[in-house]
C-alpha cells in the first residue's frame, strides 16, 4: 500500500522523537523496514516523497563508466565495460551495467559532459614515480653524502617500490625504471612523473625510456578543483600521488646496508592492509572476511594486477647507463687504463661503465644473471652494483 505525504512526515516525526525504528513503527502502524526506508532516504538527501530510483551496484562505478564513455568518444560498449568493472571489484550483473553505460552516453551525446571527475584507478593503468630525499651514506671517499630515495607505486594495487640512489642522474633513472617494472612483472599503460621546475612536462630522454617499455609519459599532478594550470595531463588527488616519505633512519653506515632498509620497507608497506579508493566496501554477509583481510594487501592486489601489465622486452633500456665492459677474471673491469673492482658473481658477465662527478658507476642486469650478488638478493633488472673514485692512470714515456 502506497504512502500518502503525511503518512510518511508522521513516520519521520516518530522516528525523531523516538531514534528507534521499532519503536516508530509501533506508534504510526507500519513494518520497521517502511520506517528504515524513509529515514534513510531523508538521510541520504534523496526525496521521500513521489517516485526516487533505488541505489544500485553500478553507483560506485559510474564516474569511471563515464571517463570510459568520454574518452572513447561514446565507442565503449558494455560488455567491454563490464570486464573492467568485474576486475576492479564490481560484483553486479552485467544488465546493471549495460543500463549505466548507456545513459552515460545518452548525457556524453547530449553535451552533458563531466568538467570535475575524480580520478579512479585502473588496473594495469597507471604507474607513478617521484624522488624524495634520502638519509646520509658514506661515498666512495667515505664521507657522508645525502642520498635520493627513487618512490614508485601502481596507483591501483597501491604496490610500491623504494629503490635509493645516489644521484639523480638519467642513469639511475633508468635503472630505477626498469628495476620497478622487473619487479612488478610488467609494464603499465601509462607512466606518471611530475612537472619539472622550469614548467616543462617531459624530458625526450625519459619519454624515450617509457617508449622502450610500451609506456607513455604523461605528467601529473594535484587536482585543481578550479582547473588550474593545463599542463598536467592527469589530476589526480593529493591522497592518490606517489609518496616520497619513508620510514627511514637519518643515516646509515654503508649503501648496502641503506638498501636493505628499503626492501624491508617495502616488504612491510606492501603487507599491510590499505584503503582502496573506488571501491566499494564489502559487508560480512558477501565476504568472508579472512579472505577480504588477505586480499586487500597491495602485494595480493599485484598479482590480480599482472594479468594487465604488458610483457617487457627482452633487452633492458640501455639509454644514460654507459658503455658497455666485460667483468676480468680478477673481479675487476677496466676504464681510463685502470682498473675496478666489481662483486665476484660478475666475473664473465657484461656490465655498463659511466663517468658521474668524478666517480665511476657500475651497473648489471641483476635479471640476466645466473646468481646474484648476496648484498642485491632483493634487487632486480638494471641495479648499480659498484661505484668508485676514478683514479688518473700515469703513463711513463721513454727518456731521449
Amino acid at each position: 500500500m502506497k504512502m500518502t505525504d503525511r503518512e510518511i512526515i508522521e513516520i519521520l516525526v516518530a522516528y525523531d522523537a523516538t531514534e528507534s525504528v521499532y519503536s516508530a513503527a509501533r506508534i504510526v502502524g507500519c513494518d520497521p523496514k517502511t520506517v528504515r526506508r524513509y529515514v534513510a532516504a531523508r538521510d541520504a538527501g534523496r526525496p521521500v516523497t513521489g517516485p526516487s530510483r533505488r541505489s544500485r551496484l553500478a553507483d560506485a562505478y559510474a564516474e569511471k563508466i563515464e571517463e570510459w564513455v568520454d574518452r572513447s568518444e561514446g565507442h565503449i560498449s558494455a560488455v567491454r565495460a563490464h570486464e573492467r568493472l568485474v576486475r576492479m571489484g564490481f560484483t553486479g550483473s552485467e544488465r546493471t551495467t549495460r543500463r549505466v553505460v548507456a545513459e552515460a552516453k545518452t548525457r556524453w551525446r547530449s553535451g552533458s559532459r563531466r568538467i570535475y571527475r575524480p580520478w579512479v584507478a585502473e588496473p594495469g593503468l597507471w604507474l607513478q614515480y617521484d624522488w624524495g630525499p634520502g638519509p646520509l651514506v658514506p661515498g666512495p671517499d667515505g664521507e657522508p653524502r645525502r642520498t635520493a630515495l627513487f618512490s614508485a607505486w601502481l596507483a591501483w594495487s597501491r604496490y610500491r617500490v623504494v629503490i635509493p640512489c645516489r644521484d639523480r642522474t638519467l642513469g639511475s633513472l633508468v635503472c630505477c625504471l626498469d628495476s620497478t617494472l622487473t619487479t612488478l612483472g610488467g609494464a603499465p599503460t601509462y607512466l606518471l612523473t611530475r612537472l619539472r621546475p622550469d614548467g616543462g612536462t617531459r624530458h625526450p630522454d625519459v619519454v624515450a625510456a617509457g617508449r622502450h617499455y610500451g609506456m607513455k609519459v604523461r605528467p601529473c599532478g594535484p587536482h585543481d578543483p578550479e582547473g588550474g594550470s593545463t599542463q598536467a595531463g592527469v589530476r589526480v588527488a593529493a591522497a592518490d600521488l606517489a609518496p616520497t616519505d619513508a620510514d627511514l633512519r637519518r643515516e646509515y653506515a654503508s649503501f648496502a646496508e641503506l638498501q636493505a632498509a628499503c626492501q624491508e620497507f617495502g616488504q612491510w608497506f606492501n603487507g599491510q592492509v590499505r584503503h582502496w579508493q573506488g571501491q566499494r566496501p564489502a559487508t560480512e554477509a558477501e565476504v568472508d572476511p579472512e579472505q577480504a583481510s588477505e586480499t586487500a594487501t597491495p602485494a595480493q592486489r599485484l598479482a590480480a594486477e599482472r594479468n594487465r601489465l604488458h610483457p617487457l622486452p627482452s633487452a633492458p633500456c640501455t639509454l644514460g647507463i654507459g658503455q658497455q665492459a666485460r667483468v676480468g677474471e680478477r673481479d675487476t673491469v677496466a676504464y681510463d687504463m685502470a682498473s675496478y673492482a666489481v662483486p665476484t658473481d660478475l666475473v664473465g658477465n657484461q656490465v655498463w661503465l659511466r663517468a658521474t662527478r668524478g666517480e665511476l658507476v657500475v651497473v648489471a642486469d641483476l635479471a640476466a644473471l645466473p646468481t646474484r650478488p648476496v648484498h642485491l638478493a632483493g634487487a632486480d633488472g638494471l641495479t648499480e652494483v659498484a661505484r668508485h673514485r676514478i683514479t688518473r692512470a700515469v703513463v711513463r714515456g721513454a727518456l731521449h
